[in-house]
């Protein structure tokens, strides 16, 4: 399969550097610091093609491919490439994915319902205990709590832990939701890479509309709110139960991500310039 041409890539890898760049700015990272980040992945990136292509990773072969200088290359080799280790699922996802795919814990609606916080089953107490009996479900509640999956409600003079409707919704600026962001947008783009590099076919599709009012955007938003969260517990009640089957599996080395995303703005927005500052210089 032909590649993609070099100036196609540029264009639309400008498309998809915009909204970052608007992110790096906004927290201060300037291009200096960004470009100084860049390098040793254009140099790991560039040791991984030339592996998958059947050529050595010599130090002049990477500077080549990757455009960055050999003594770069050679200090990258000297510090070593640390090993990128796989992020365990954390209790709080599993107490999360538990809730609301198992039936003891739904209500005739199938939705997670809320628990009393102490007691026999079914209790957040309880389920807490399913998942772990090495964390005491007090400080599982209270990691649940921080992170914004649960809240704990007084419902007719009892504790109630209430699971949120719309799962994990870290805070804004919070360490998990930068997390966040970094690996959905990682695995998106991993997709949409593979799919123009001829790799199998990976789900990475979307529905565009132009021409409609911000009322109409609007409806659109709310039904994509309605649709992923159908989806998402229809996947978690699924991933739930093979992974539990997987588990002991000598080869359940596998991880995989589902997402959907929603964006709506006025079309072609103008970009608007004040003045540029002009300077004299002697002649």
């Amino acid at each position: 399969m032909p590649l993609p041409q070099a100036n196609d890539v540029l264009s639309a890898s400008r498309s998809i550097l915009a909204p970052l760049v608007k992110l790096l700015l906004s927290c201060g990272i300037d291009y200096t610091r960004l470009a100084s980040e860049l390098k040793p992945i254009f140099i790991e990136q560039a040791c991984l093609e030339l592996h998958r292509t059947g050529r050595s990773d010599t130090d002049s072969a990477i500077s080549l491919l990757s455009g960055i200088h050999r003594k770069d290359v050679r200090k990258w080799r000297d510090t070593g490439l640390e090993e990128s280790l796989a992020k365990s699922v954390s209790l709080s996802a599993q107490i999360y994915a538990r809730w609301a795919h198992e039936p003891i814990y739904l209500d005739q609606r199938q939705r997670p319902k809320p628990l009393p916080r102490l007691g026999p089953e079914p209790s957040f107490e309880s389920l807490a205990l399913t998942v772990t009996q090495d964390v005491h479900p007090f400080t599982l509640l209270s990691e649940l709590t921080r992170l914004g999956l649960a809240q704990v409600e007084t419902l007719q003079g009892q504790e109630m832990v209430v699971l949120h409707p719309e799962g994990f919704v870290p805070r804004a600026g919070s360490r998990e939701i930068v997390e966040l962001f970094g690996d959905n947008v990682s695995d998106h783009a991993s997709a949409a890479v593979a799919n123009l590099l001829g790799d199998a076919a990976r789900l990475e599709q979307s529905v565009f509309a132009e021409g409609i009012t911000p009322e109409s955007a609007g409806l659109l938003r709310e039904l994509a709110r309605k649709l992923w969260t159908q989806a998402r517990l229809e996947m978690i009640k699924l991933a739930s139960r093979l992974y539990e089957r997987d588990r002991a599996l000598p080869n359940a080395n596998h991880r995989m991500r589902f997402g959907a995303y929603f964006w709506d703005e006025p079309a072609n927005p103008e970009l608007h310039f004040s003045e540029s500052e002009t300077s004299s210089e002697p002649e």
